[in-house]
This record gives C-alpha cells, structure tokens and sequence, in this order.
C-alpha cells in the first residue's frame, strides 16, 4: 500500500510539473527555454527536460529557433503548438448557436453561425458542433459550450431560455468529437474571458451579463465561485418588481429582474430575440427604449446595491450585449447606487466589459482550456 501510495504522490508531482511547464511555455510567446523553466520553476535541468519531453512527445510544444546568446551556448526555444492542437467554443443562445474553432494561443482560426427558427435544440447544437469539427485537421484538445443556464458538469441542470433540464451534452455530442466536453454557463464564461484580459478591477469583481436573460459571475481573488449546487450568479429570476401589473417573465413569475433588464426587455423586443441580428444601439436611441433603459437601469442599481454588500465585491462588470446599450444605460446605473449609498459597505464601481463583443468565443475556449490542460491566457 505505501508503495502504490508513493507511486500515486510521484505521479501527481509529475502532473502538476507538467501543467507548470506547459503554462511557462505557453505564456512565453515562443522565448520560453529549458533553462528559464528550471529557474522559475527551481526543478533541475533534468527533471525540467523530462517533463519538457513529454509535452512534445504528446503534441503539446514544440521546438523553435535559437535563443539570443548569453554568453554560452545559445538555448533552443519552445513554444505551444497552436497550428495542430485546437479548442471547439459554441455558445449556445435561445435564436442562435455559434461556434468558432480557437488555437491555443487564443487566436479564432474559423467561425461558424446557425439560426434557429425556434429555441435553439440539441440537434442545433450537434450540427455546429459537426461543421467545426470538419473545418479543421488539426487535434481538438476540448470542447467548450456556453449556455445560458446552470452548468454541473457534464449535465446542464437548467435553462429557462432554452427549456432545457438535466440534458448531458456531452454524451449528446458522443460520436462527433473525441474530445472532452465542458460545459459553462454563459457569464462564467464571459467573467472568465474578461477577466483574463483586463484586470483593471483586480481579482475580486462581479461580472453581469445581461443580453436576452440576466445572469452574473462572482470572481473572488480571481477565481469564479460556483456556488453549493453551481448556482452562484443565478440572479435573473429573482422578483424586483411586485403586484399583479409586474410583468410576467419567461420562467412563469412575475418581475423577474431578467423581465426588467434583459436588453431584450429594455428594446422592446421578444424574449429570445436574436440581438445579434438587430441594431442594438439604434433600437437603444429611440423614445420608448431610452424610457425603459432608465427605468431598468434603477431597478438594477438597487438589486446590485445588496448584492455588492453581501459579497463584498464592489467592482461590477457589466456584459453580454450590455455595452451596445452605450454611455446613457451604464451612467443611469452609476447615478442610483450613488443615489442610495449603503453605509458600512464599498461603493460600488461600474464598467462595461472588454472582451465580451471584441472576442465572444474566449470565454468558452479559456475554460475549456483550463479545465482539460490546466492552463490559461491569463496574464
């Protein structure tokens, strides 16, 4: 028994060396040595070259040019290899799946769209699935999905936007791809895409995502919080306004704070309307929509007012399709919290988010990343 638990130390040992490795290698845009490894890592140069070894022997790195010399004899270079190893990112939305095949670098090498005509099906999701999977020759090392919904593993719990409950994509894309499967809720993966480019707010923040639903991330000393049933962030669904003239919300409740601040709700439009295919800031500009912006912009600030206290995290992103809604939406919001400070608590901070527009398929594609090679574009 002591032996195999030995065995299992020294394995685990290795396995974390090797994930320490591949993240130097990957954050040294192709300067990283063996040498450099060893001294950051303090492993011996042997120990380092094993290790090292074995990420080209799986695929992983590969050799480069000749470091700049130091004097001695100059180094060999090593860097990921991006063109053969690949992640699948979809996301999954209520009128649209889309996808796009991610280098491991970060870098979108091609995209795909598919419209639905209803809510979007599994079948939608297998034939986005299918078109990346055929659009490259390289080695798919993931495949991350994001879905507006309660991500637990390999099973999404629920979805209201997409009616769905207890649904195992992964084993509904078995056959397809070989490639792990990770599920993640959509502003998990937006916090996460964000968070790795841009950390102007630090490593404690709340992200909120509002685009056809509302849905938030909580990100505590840079990691997101799942919650005890991965739950954390389900805020969408939770009662803002009351009485029988509270609108009623996709989920069969009334005032629902996603019937309010959905940018779905604050255009006007449909629930599960396709904002992808719709001018957001002109439907924005006009009388009725910048009478509802203000008025779901309040009834946000007021529910984010406790939330921020109750967590401590007075940094608030604000995503999904939320930046469209331009400076007039998120300075309604900054002007309520002001309005109603809460004594004992940090004022609340208010941006929009960076990524989310810019580089929609990078959440998605980071946490798969991380969750199957242990690495992340994280600087």
């Amino acid at each position: 028994m002591a032996d195999e638990h030995g065995k299992a130390t020294q394995s685990a040992v290795r396995e974390r060396n090797l994930t320490t490795a591949l993240q130097l290698v990957l954050s040294g845009d192709g300067l990283a040595t063996r040498a450099a490894i060893a001294r950051r890592t303090g492993l011996t140069s042997a120990t380092v070259s094993s290790l090292l070894a074995g990420l080209i022997a799986d695929g992983l790195v590969i050799e480069g040019r000749l470091a700049e010399s130091t004097g001695g004899k100059r180094a060999t270079t090593l860097r990921v290899d991006a063109e053969h190893n690949v992640l699948l990112s979809v996301i999954v939305q209520p009128g649209l799946v889309r996808g796009a095949v991610v280098d491991l670098l970060g870098d979108v090498v091609t995209t795909v769209a598919h419209r639905t005509t209803a809510t979007a099906t599994l079948d939608d999701v297998r034939t986005v699935v299918r078109r990346l999977a055929g659009a490259t020759t390289a080695r798919v090392a993931a495949v991350g999905i994001q879905v507006p919904g309660i991500a637990d593993g390999d099973l999404i719990r629920e979805s209201v936007q997409l009616g769905w409950i207890d649904v195992d994509l992964g084993r509904e894309l078995a056959g397809i791809v070989s490639a792990p499967v990770r599920l993640v809720n959509d502003a998990d993966a937006e916090a996460i895409a964000d968070y790795s480019l841009s950390d102007e707010f630090g490593a404690n923040q709340l992200f909120v995502s509002l685009s056809t639903g509302v849905g938030a991330a909580v990100i505590v000393d840079g990691v997101v919080l799942a919650g005890a049933s991965h739950r954390a962030g389900e805020i969408g669904h939770v009662p803002v306004l009351f009485g029988d003239d509270a609108p009623v919300c996709a989920c069969g409740n009334r005032g629902c704070l996603e019937e309010v601040v959905s940018v779905t709700s604050l255009l006007g439009l449909p629930h599960g309307a396709d904002l992808e295919a719709v001018d957001v800031a002109a439907l924005a500009a006009l009388p009725d929509s910048r009478e509802r912006i203000a008025a779901g912009a309040r009834a946000l600030a007021r529910a984010l007012l406790m939330v921020g206290a109750a967590l401590d995290v007075p940094n608030i992103v604000l995503g999904g399709a939320a930046p469209k809604l331009g400076a007039d939406f998120i300075g309604h919001v900054r002007a309520e919290a002001a309005r109603h400070p809460v004594r004992a608590a940090m004022p609340l901070s208010f941006r929009y988010a960076k990524t989310a527009l810019e580089q929609p398929f990078r959440g998605a594609a980071q946490y798969a990343l991380q969750s199957t090679l242990g690495v992340s574009w994280a600087r």
